[in-house]
């Protein structure tokens, strides 16, 4: 039988040879690429023992004045997250040692949690320079431990305005419990001032990220490629009506003083400034806050953390005689002819009250212009006591303004007040006395006061005081202006006439009591207050005005504390603010502020802290149709 060898011809036989060489040569480039080319991704994924979510937190939206200069914006800072059924005794004393403190704090700081041992979570913010360098350094030693980048606050170096901004430190367990699940231990959340009445807008939405961990619960590789991770929400950007070269200029002229100013637009109700002294660096709040650095400032007599534009009370003295007169005239007791003699003094009941001086037959306009008490006493006997509450109350004096800022307590005395004080019907005549030239009972604080001169300023319109006029939505990218109170009080224009008379004459008229805040380019109407302040000290200095005369653009409240006249000491610091505020040049001998502070169209930039790394959030200028 012929055998058929062309099974094993030579062609087969190569073809076959060609087939084993090419899938030697297909697993060959397989391994190849899991060894050498995947081959850390696929170890990576071998060592991983888990998935761990990461909270990332969002940006801090930013505040700008009202020409768009940022007050307030964000700089990177680093924070420590610990997993803790993953931290080792090793790893957590390495950690102490790190940071510079002890294993004791670091277990406190984990207690204050109540969540399981498997989530990360914050123990160490605002990590220095060094220590972060280290961290990374030693990240393979530190079982347990992650370092992230989240941000803090910055500041200009050019205004403070600390009562107006606040500030921000970490949530406590108490404020967890009243402000919701959004919070957990480590947060940041504004503490006072606007950073805490818009926190909900300020704070943005946290996002979240998956990563899957070694079992040393540290990072190895994102989990399913980042597709299950949400992006922070950055939060809103707020846009002030403040005048930041007003406020820096005011906080000048307030140093070395008690006091306070408030400025603000009597045709919107925007505050354009508004400084309390002293006052404190907002700087010491962002990052880490040492317990030392904390009690110097809560401790200190001067009470920096006070802000004596809306928390601290006194009585207003003759700023008040303005509001008297709008009652006696609106109701019928004087017209602007009438006239009262004042030989000096005022006799009741055995006891005699003095005025400045002797005046004799004056009318209403004459007795704002000079400032006579006794007109103003026997104004107030004539109204009686439930006159005189109605047209505080007209004026919101004795209640909460709804600023943006916490408020403190006021007092416009009432008939209830009285018989609930001495007993019904027993309380005695002269206490009217009293408060018909703003003194007695009657508690009021600066930003009534500012608000009560922004009034008169337009001819009777009261507008809510305000610091936030517009607020941006970074998601929507669109800017929204805040809505606020305004009310018409009803006063007629010819006794706002007598009463923008009066106050024209008290700067600009001989015999006026604030000839001190006269400038010969600028007509300044105004009304000095000198209030007591309690036996053995010295009197308060109020004034309040507003300019130009003919048409205001801005209304002021000066106080300074125990101090004397208030034409001789509050006068001249509201000249200087309204010159600089109408002309954006301050008084010679004041040093000038920054050349973007003076210029209303120059941006302003954010200083940064020496060694910070990164941009600091971007600035916009707010949109003309809110100027």
């Amino acid at each position: 039988m012929e055998v058929d060898r062309s099974f094993g011809s030579t062609t087969r036989k190569r073809t076959f040879i060609g087939l084993l060489l090419l899938i030697f040569g297909a697993f060959t480039a397989r391994l190849v690429q899991l060894q050498l080319i995947e081959g850390s991704e696929y170890r990576t994924r071998t060592e991983a023992q888990g998935i761990k979510q990461i909270v990332r937190e969002p940006i801090r939206g930013a505040i700008y004045d009202r020409y768009g200069h940022p007050i307030v914006a964000n700089i990177p800072s680093y924070t420590v997250l610990v997993t803790p059924n993953k931290l080792t005794p090793q790893s957590k004393a390495l950690l102490a040692r790190i940071l510079a403190t002890d294993t004791v704090t670091i277990n406190d700081k984990i207690k204050q949690y109540k969540t399981n041992d498997y989530s990360p979570i914050r123990i160490w913010r605002d990590v220095d320079r060094q220590g972060w360098a280290r961290l990374n350094e030693l990240h393979t030693d530190l079982v347990g431990v992650d370092i992230v980048e989240e941000s803090k606050r910055a500041y200009t170096a050019d205004i403070r305005a600390s009562h107006i901004l606040g500030y921000t430190k970490e949530i406590s367990n108490t404020e967890i419990g009243e402000l919701g699940d959004y919070y957990t231990p480590g947060d940041v959340v504004g503490k006072s001032g606007i950073e805490k009445a818009f926190e909900d807008h300020l704070r943005g939405e946290k996002g979240y990220e998956f990563v899957a961990v070694n079992n040393r619960g540290q990072r190895v590789n994102s989990f399913n490629d980042g597709k299950n991770d949400r992006t922070p929400s950055n939060g809103f950007d707020l846009y002030l009506g403040l005048d930041a070269g007003l406020q820096q200029y005011a906080e000048k002229l307030l140093k070395g003083y008690h006091g306070a100013v408030v400025a603000l637009d009597p045709n919107n109700g925007e505050i354009l400034a508004m400084a309390s002294a002293p006052d404190y660096d907002p700087a010491l709040f962002s990052g880490v806050t040492t317990k030392e650095a904390y009690e110097k400032v809560a401790n200190d007599p001067g009470k920096p953390l006070l802000n004596r534009a809306t928390q601290a009370v006194y009585p207003p003295g003759s700023t008040w005689k303005m509001l008297m007169a709008i009652a006696g005239l609106t109701e019928g007791y004087i017209k602007p002819s009438t006239t009262i003699s004042c030989p000096g003094s005022f006799t009741l009941g055995g006891n005699t009250w003095k005025c400045h001086g002797v005046h004799g037959l004056v009318n209403v306009r004459k007795a704002i212009h000079v400032s006579c008490n006794v007109f103003f006493y026997k104004l107030a006997l004539q109204m009686g006591i439930d006159n005189y509450t109605k047209y505080g109350q007209l004026f919101h004096f004795g209640r909460r303004l709804g600023v943006d800022v916490p408020e403190g307590t006021t007092l416009l005395p009432s008939q209830e007040y009285y018989d609930k004080v001495y007993g019904a019907g027993k309380w005695p005549k002269g206490v009217l006395v009293n408060l018909g030239i703003g003194q007695g009972e009657i508690k009021v604080n600066p930003m009534q006061l500012a608000a009560y001169c922004g009034a008169l300023a337009n001819g009777g319109t009261w507008y809510q005081p305000h610091l936030v006029r517009a607020i941006k939505n970074n998601q929507l990218g669109s800017i929204e202006k805040v809505k606020y109170d305004a009310e018409d009080l009803g006063i007629s224009h010819d006794i706002m006439d007598v009463i923008h008379a009066g106050m024209f004459d008290v700067v600009n008229t001989p015999g006026g009591t604030a000839g001190g805040a006269k400038m010969s380019d600028i007509v300044i109407a105004g009304k000095t207050g000198t209030a007591q302040a309690g036996k053995g000290k010295r009197d308060h200095a109020w004034f309040i005005c507003y300019a130009p005369f003919d048409k205001p653009k801005i209304a002021m409240c000066v106080l300074v504390e125990n101090s004397g006249f208030g034409g001789t000491y509050s006068a001249p610091i509201a000249r200087k603010l309204i010159r600089y505020y109408l002309t954006r040049q301050r008084e010679e001998g004041d040093a000038q502020a920054a050349d973007s502070l003076n210029n209303p169209n120059a941006l302003h930039s954010i200083n940064m802290p020496p060694g910070a790394d990164g941009d600091v959030q971007e600035s916009s200028m707010i949109p003309d149709s809110l100027h």
